[in-house]
């Protein structure tokens, strides 16, 4: 007889990422192809680079809030969730200003695309969180007793 394993709350960056990789992916080409076509080459070349660093700076933060923020109580999840998201836009903005001078890259086209794939991004995330019904407060420990014993009826 085997005893089943305890079912705990869902993985919520699974979710998460599972829930914005896929519109996120779709907005990159998209991004790319109206780049080539209102700027040429170079411009679709800018919009391939903000495409994947902003690709891969959210998923390095999902990486970063699965190892460190998986099983942590709901109120230190929001408060290191929103560390690691201000993080990754002070990160981009850092590159983005480092690549600004850049002749060889048109730099509208990376800050749009990035900005897109950004926003895409967040949306989507946010809609996965949301699905996972996680607790956004901690659970009481003691179970609270029901009416009917906090409280008898006297019957006359």
């Amino acid at each position: 007889m085997s005893v089943p394993a305890a079912v705990g709350p869902p993985n919520p960056f699974a979710a998460m990422t599972r829930t914005a990789f896929i519109p996120t992916l779709l907005v990159g080409p998209i991004a790319i192809a109206i780049a080539f076509f209102a700027g040429g080459g170079r411009a679709a070349g800018g919009a391939a680079l903000g495409y994947a660093v902003t690709i891969a700076f959210f998923l390095l933060g999902m990486i970063v809030m699965n190892r460190f923020a998986a099983n942590t109580p709901p109120l230190l999840f929001m408060a290191t969730a929103l560390a690691v998201f201000f993080g990754q836009l002070i990160f981009l903005l850092l590159v983005i200003l480092f690549l600004q001078n850049a002749d060889w890259l048109d730099g509208r086209a990376f800050g749009l695309t990035a900005l897109a794939v950004a926003l895409v991004w967040q949306i989507f995330q946010v809609v996965g969180y949301l699905r996972t019904r996680r607790l956004v407060f901690d659970e009481p420990t003691t179970p609270a007793s029901s009416p009917s014993e906090a409280s008898p009826r006297h019957t006359a």
